[in-house]
């Protein structure tokens, strides 16, 4: 049994608090919610609807009823009683038929028929602003905002007690400042509802969240719900394994008062469609928050990855750069899209929108490339994308997801050696580590060049970048210069090795940049050795490449490759490599290749593959 006592009211400094005492299991607990004291004249003293509301799934999955001290208003007693109970406890497994024995208050609570909202500021959040700041129809304007503490900053993803304190304090600080910005008042509440009881947010947050819109119903005409779901998802089957957002239509329906009308916003829409109502509206631009772990978006959590995905497919990821490290998100862009495939995998109804918008565009990461040489069986791959060309007839034979981006490790070594090569600089000496050359102990810059290139050596890269520049530092501000210089101008680096920090590009801009690295001599004798030897005190120094791409008698060696190159990191790689066929030069550029471990060797695998499809089918051009 749960017995609801009467609410009452008490002041304290400049809050307010109304509270209701709840005895269960043999114990009795206040719950309460406190707010300025300013927004006290809302409070419902006469009947407990919103402690009836809160209380609600608690006794159903504890297998409790209900007795109520206080009245309960008489239509909302009426549809929770005779629909909302009945019908998500016929259609669970766990959930018991509540019996509530409340005295029923006839006369409607009066209110100031303000229009209310929630200020969360996620999707749901935004798109009734999107909606309701300017309404079409008047009577529905918003007047009001509110944003409390009822159960969203308890769910998964707080370390410790601190650190949801810190940012449960910072998001009512942002969500305040916006509705000041909106020239709207919002209601900031505070409740022990999500602290005290075992309220199992994440399967009932509508009942929670309206637990304090029905506290302060003198206020409330009108109260906007930001859906979860579109309504093409409802179910009520095995209800009590997921989130009553599936049944939110019974909810709002069941959860209303002749005097109080509580309306589920956004969901004739899915999440996907959701977004880009927003994508334009300047206040999400810089306000959107979806992050389950701080009060920045973090960029990594489940709700921050599918907002993401949503802004790249719908191509609007720079509108949101304020709110979101795009950078982050476009240099892990394969983290990203391997979480969205296993969303489809595992019919998540939120994500797959997404994913089908990818599909169709062709930007799935499992999408066959498009191939430009007639009846020719493309081999699987788990490249992302790529380009293969003809730089004799400067014909495209093959490509996959040109425009994406992905990261760029590699192409920051070879971008790295054309500066250096460019700079008048190959014969000064370089003060080098011999731990890192394996006891050299004197080098000059061409020597370097040399040796990251063929070995793949990150030292010598950042030696090259502060013997050309003087700092690491600089030495980027060159490499992102020269990259515009020759038009790749979706490409950014951070660092000459391409192994920390964030680095990316597309395999269009990739292709740019390996196009204009074999036009330099220099750089193309560097590019085709194997090995190169330094002298020094009469002492040879041989660094020999590890390339199996390179290497007779390797697996993976590929008779035609004249030079290549590849990079790894995590597990992601990315390959250029040069191939020559009769007078035919073929320029091979891939990236964003699924490793899903140190061995897996799929960029040499997928070169191999999609190289000797192309010498075998390849037309001679004249």
């Amino acid at each position: 049994m749960i017995t609801i006592g009467i609410p009452k009211i008490t002041k304290q400094r400049k809050k307010i608090k109304i509270s209701c005492s709840i005895e269960m299991n043999n114990e009795t607990k206040e719950l309460w919610l406190e707010t300025e004291e300013k927004y006290g004249k809302y409070f419902v003293q006469d009947r407990c609807d919103g402690f009836l509301i809160a209380m609600l799934p608690i006794a159903m999955r504890g297998q409790k009823d209900i007795i109520c001290n206080a009245p309960v208003s008489e239509e909302l007693l009426h549809n929770i009683s005779t629909q909302l109970i009945p019908s998500v406890v016929k259609n669970s497994k766990n959930l018991y038929k509540t019996r509530i024995s409340a005295e029923p208050a006839r006369t409607p609570t009066k209110n100031t028929g303000a229009v209310g909202a929630g200020l969360s500021r996620g999707v749901d959040s935004m798109h009734v602003l999107s909606q309701y700041l300017n309404p079409k129809y008047p009577d529905f304007k918003l007047t009001h905002l509110l944003l409390h503490n009822a159960g969203a900053f308890s769910i998964a993803g707080y370390n410790e007690k601190e650190q949801k304190e810190r940012v449960e304090k910072e998001c009512f600080e942002k969500s305040q400042n916006l509705a000041q910005e909106l020239g709207l008042p919002i209601i900031l509440a505070n409740t022990n509802l999500a602290e005290d009881y075992n309220i199992q947010y994440h399967l009932y947050s509508e009942y929670y969240n309206l637990f304090p819109v029905f506290v302060m119903q003198k206020l409330w005409k009108t109260y906007f719900y930001g859906s979860t779901y579109d309504f093409s998802n409802f179910k009520l089957k095995n209800n009590d394994l997921y989130d009553c957002a599936h049944y939110e239509l019974l909810l709002v329906n069941s959860l209303c008062t002749s005097n109080l009308k509580i309306y589920s916003e956004g969901g004739e829409k899915n999440r996907l469609e959701k977004t880009a109502d927003i994508t334009e509206f300047e206040p999400a631009q810089k306000n959107l928050h979806v992050c389950i772990t701080d009060s920045k978006n973090c960029n990594a959590c489940i709700k921050c990855m599918r907002t993401l995905l949503c802004l790249d497919a719908l191509e609007k990821l720079d509108n949101f750069k304020n709110v979101f490290d795009i950078d982050h998100y476009r240099h892990n862009r394969p983290v990203y899209m391997n979480y969205l495939e296993n969303c489809h995998k595992k019919r998540d109804e939120i994500n797959e929108p997404t994913y089908q918008l990818f599909k169709k565009q062709g930007r799935l990461y499992n999408s066959s490339p498009k191939c430009f040489i007639e009846n020719i069986q493309l081999p699987s791959v788990t490249t992302s994308a790529l380009i293969i060309k003809n730089l004799r007839t400067e014909q495209i034979l093959m490509e996959k997801q040109p425009k994406e981006f992905f990261n760029a490790v590699g192409f920051s070594k070879i971008l790295t050696a054309l500066i250096a090569l460019e700079s008048g600089k190959t014969q000064m000496p370089v003060t080098i580590s011999e731990k890192a050359y394996n006891g050299l102990k004197a080098a000059t810059l061409y020597d370097l060049v040399n040796i990251m290139l063929i070995t793949q050596n990150n030292v010598a890269a950042l030696n090259i970048a502060q013997a050309v520049a003087g700092s690491v530092e600089e030495f980027v501000k060159l490499m992102n210069k020269k990259s515009a210089q020759i038009g790749a101008l979706n490409t950014l680096f951070s660092n000459p090795t391409g192994v920390s920090g964030v680095n990316y590009t597309t395999a269009e801009d990739a292709c740019k940049l390996m196009e204009y690295a074999i036009q330099n001599k220099h750089f193309c004798d560097i590019f085709k050795r194997k090995s190169y030897t330094v002298k020094f005190n009469e002492e040879d120094k041989t660094f020999s490449t590890t390339n199996p791409m390179l290497t007779e008698g390797n697996n993976f060696y590929i008779k035609e490759c004249t030079a290549a190159k590849y990079g790894l990191r995590g597990n992601y790689s990315t390959v250029s490599a040069v191939i020559e066929k009769n007078s035919d030069i073929y320029l091979a550029v891939l990236l964003g290749v699924i490793e899903k471990d140190s061995k897996a060797n799929n960029c040499f695998k997928d070169t191999q593959n999609l190289i000797n499809c192309i010498l075998e089918k390849a037309p001679v051009m004249s």
